[in-house]
């Protein structure tokens, strides 16, 4: 069965890749959907999405790409799928609870949630972005690769 993970992957972090990587040995093969319509604002579609294909870049088996409108939309358009989500405490928990029955009601698409590694529990885009803002190193917070675009990326458009 195909795996959905969706997000906004405002920047693809060391959490999201582990999620991804323990997808992979689930499901066998592992999208990751780069949402286009965020409601936030983001980094252009065409920079998650690269940073994103370069950070899966080693895992065969999961590629990236980006969807457009609702994701519902797009899950349906994948035919037979699942979602992946991924949980690093208990709001993340809440958050999931409410969009797992959304998706289903709207598409029917099961959700799968993957408890994030503690070593990646408290790792979030947010904080990414505000240690790239401020120059600091990001060794460990994001995958190998891609450090330098993220810190380019987000130290220009977050200051």
């Amino acid at each position: 069965m195909k795996a959905i993970y969706a997000g906004t992957f405002d920047p693809f972090t060391m959490g999201h890749f582990d999620i991804a990587e323990r997808a992979l040995k689930v499901f066998g093969n592992v999208t990751v959907a780069v949402a286009a319509d965020t409601g936030k604002q983001t980094l252009p579609l065409d920079r998650r999405v690269c940073i994103a294909e370069i950070a899966v870049s080693g895992l065969k088996g999961v590629d990236a790409e980006p969807f457009y409108g609702l994701l519902s939309d797009y899950v349906r358009s994948k035919g037979d799928c699942v979602l992946i989500r991924g949980l690093r405490n208990a709001g993340d928990l809440e958050y999931e609870l409410c969009n797992t029955r959304i998706y289903r009601s709207q598409c029917g698409a099961e959700s799968v949630c993957i408890i994030s590694d503690c070593l990646y529990e408290h790792i979030s885009s947010t904080a990414v972005r505000q240690l790239a803002s401020l120059g600091a190193d990001l060794k460990g917070f994001v995958v190998s690769g891609t450090e330098s675009i993220i810190s380019e990326l987000y130290g220009k458009s977050v200051k």
